[in-house]
């Protein structure tokens, strides 16, 4: 065990804490020093599927197979409630627990597909796969079962148990308890029992009739929007999944992946190909007459990503917003592709971060609906309209918050809305993205399919300042995939990340694994400075006194350079008056000393910005120097009496002359 102070060591012991030192430092330097492990959640029961988090108690809510569990912001287990297994069958509809069925029964796993925290109402909404896709409201401070309605058909959402394809969105009312839920789902075929997207009724009381009732139906139109039969006779593999759902000013959002039918040959034993999709409705149309849907990809070196991974609606940080030409509190989108048109559910691990403002997705959309009110083409929604409908030429004229008329509509585009690739992985493969603003820094943090969290800084979405990948994090060991739910906490110091076997909470950034000025700033992390008297690397707000100046370095340019004359003395030399000269150094008013290693330490008067020490007297110099042959260098630290720690430092070097005499 090396000593903490040097002048309590013995030669020996003294070089070989050197040595371990000097390892110490050539390993921090390569991997960055150990930051402590991640906080985690790792239950017996595996198959976690999602994630939410409460914006204010940073809560955390996990959705598994059979399992719904609350947890600390420290993942420390809380509560836990039991969804499943339930005796069922899926080709029971209604649900055994409603009317008897035919089909054999047995205990079926209910995985869980939605999870979303009602804020207004003080509940978590829990959607499973069992009993033809029912829901169960539980309270947010117990998980005590408020309700699960069962009982009529709009109870039933989609019995499909794959977790990654639905997706919500509520939508609350200022002027009522009711709010409106969003629900996009697969429906495997099933198109006479599930919509595949529909807007449904959020009842202030569970066990309300009305709950999950479509927001407006009569006998021509509701809410609700269904596959075809004939798209089903036609390609019976058809189906639409929901990768992604937000809000954004008076619109609702999905990102989608589907059945591309134009590629894909009727016959089912032919290759399948797929196209992702952007779809936007009103917020406030319950006919459902603003429905228009758009391809949706980017494109790098002509390779073209076409299968949507994951997005995450964000806001630009100052620099990355000068250079989209928006401001700072308009809407982007960041998205990950994976590349081509082929396998959904095993994509390529080739794959694109890709950038869209709001800005651009509205004027793309609103190009198409004037188009389509001139009378230009047609509908083009060949999966959704069986016969290729014209568009009718009107009056109307159609701004940024056109909702859409009886006719024109649905409407799909004709090209496809192609984002800004930022970041191109050929070997990871990317399964799930978030970001946010840091002190005018944008950063995006993506999972990806072998369990590791890359942070890329994206400032610019100029080719010649492309975006940086500054870390890359192993949160799984096991190499298991990141799912898609990844989460910021609300103080934004750490993000959540999910797999189906572990939720891992991850800090945003671990700067004091650097360990010297250069390595913290040559990292690119914008979240790092080197908190100079310290002599750490941190964020700005935890280093003392930031705010004045040449206290906290933010540039390579700003790290502490030290000089002295000599840089050499004799070891026959005594208690030498060495001069110091220290640049980018705050205010040393409160003294400094001057320490070789750890061997002597000295006091410095500072005068006229330089600062004067006394080299060791020739007793001190014998440890230092013995058995070192002619030449012995050591490191000259500066010592902050305010701090007490080392901030700087200096080669020195002791010559011995008389080892060559013989």
């Amino acid at each position: 065990m090396c000593p903490l102070s040097r002048s309590a060591a013995s030669p020996g012991q003294g070089n070989l804490c050197l040595l371990l030192g000097f390892l110490l430092i050539m390993s921090s330097s390569l991997s960055g020093a150990q930051p402590p492990p991640f906080k985690q959640f790792a239950p017996t029961e595996s198959g976690l599927t999602h994630l939410a988090i409460h914006n204010k108690t940073g809560e955390v809510y996990v959705g598994a197979v059979n399992w719904i569990f609350k947890l600390s912001s420290n993942l420390t287990k809380l509560r836990n409630h039991m969804t499943g297994p339930v005796v069922d069958n899926e080709k029971c509809y209604p649900p055994p627990s409603v009317q008897s069925c035919p089909h054999d029964l047995a205990q079926t796993p209910n995985v869980n597909k939605l999870l979303l925290i009602d804020y207004d109402q003080n509940r978590l909404i829990a959607c499973g796969s069992t009993s033809q896709g029912i829901c169960q409201f539980l309270r947010l401070d117990d998980l005590f079962k408020l309700g699960e309605p069962h009982h009529r058909k709009e109870h039933y959402l989609s019995s499909v148990a794959e977790s990654g394809t639905m997706s919500g969105v509520i939508i609350s009312s200022p002027h009522s308890t009711t709010s409106k839920l969003f629900i996009g789902t697969p429906i495997d075929g099933k198109s006479e029992y599930f919509p595949t997207l529909s807007s449904r009724k959020l009842m202030e009381n569970e066990e309300n009739a009305d709950m999950f009732s479509f927001v407006y139906q009569d006998e021509f139109v509701s809410s609700q929007l269904k596959i075809p039969s004939d798209t089903l006779s036609k390609f019976p593999a058809f189906d639409i999944y929901y990768v992604y759902s937000f809000s954004s000013e008076q619109f609702v959002y999905y990102l989608t992946m589907q059945l591309d039918t134009q590629l894909t040959s009727p016959d089912a034993s032919g290759e399948q190909f797929f196209t992702s999709k952007i779809v936007r409705l009103c917020v406030d149309d319950p006919k459902f007459y603003s429905y228009v849907e758009f391809p949706i990809g980017c494109t790098k070196d002509g390779v073209e990503y076409r299968l949507v991974q994951d997005a995450f609606l964000a806001q630009p940080g100052r620099q990355l917003a000068k250079s989209l030409g928006i401001s700072e509190n308009e809407d982007i989108l960041f998205t990950v592709f994976s590349q081509g048109q082929k396998n959904r559910a095993t994509p390529p691990k080739e794959s694109a971060l890709c950038l869209f403002t709001l800005r651009r997705i509205k004027e793309k959309i609103k190009e198409r609906i004037q188009s389509c009110y001139k009378g230009d083409g047609k509908l083009s929604l060949p999966w959704l309209l069986n016969k290729e409908l014209a568009c009718i030429n009107s009056p109307l004229q159609i701004d940024d918050n056109f909702c859409g008329q009886d006719f024109n509509q649905p409407l799909g585009g004709t090209s496809t809305i192609e984002g800004i690739p930022l970041f191109i992985d050929k070997d990871d493969g990317m399964t799930s993205v978030a970001a946010y603003d840091y002190h005018g820094n944008t950063v995006a943090f993506v999972g990806t399919r072998n369990g590791k969290l890359k942070k890329i800084l994206v400032n610019s979405v100029n080719p010649s300042r492309p975006a940086v990948l500054y870390e890359k994090v192993t949160v799984s060991k096991a190499g298991n995939p990141l799912l898609r739910d990844m989460l910021f906490s609300p103080d934004q110091q750490h993000i959540y990340t999910l797999t189906d076997k572990q939720v891992v909470r991850v800090p945003v950034e671990s700067c004091e694994q650097y360990t010297t000025c250069g390595e913290c700033l040559g990292s690119r992390d914008p979240h790092c400075g080197w908190c100079v008297l310290h002599n750490v690397c941190s964020r700005k707000d935890r280093c003392e006194r930031a705010g004045e100046p040449q206290r906290f370095a933010s540039d390579q340019r700003q790290c502490v350079e030290l000089t002295v004359q000599p840089r050499n003395i004799s070891v026959t030399m005594s208690e030498v008056q060495l001069v110091l000269q220290a640049h980018n150094v705050p205010d040393l008013s409160a003294g400094v000393n001057c320490s070789f290693e750890d061997y002597v330490e000295t006091e410095g008067q500072i005068q006229g910005g330089h600062i004067f020490c006394l080299s060791p007297s020739i007793r001190e110099i014998i440890p230092i120097t013995r058995n070192k042959g002619d030449k012995r260098v050591v490191k000259l630290y500066l010592k902050s009496k305010e701090t007490g720690k080392k901030f700087a430092s200096v080669d020195f070097v002791f010559y011995n002359c008389s080892v060559h005499q013989s």
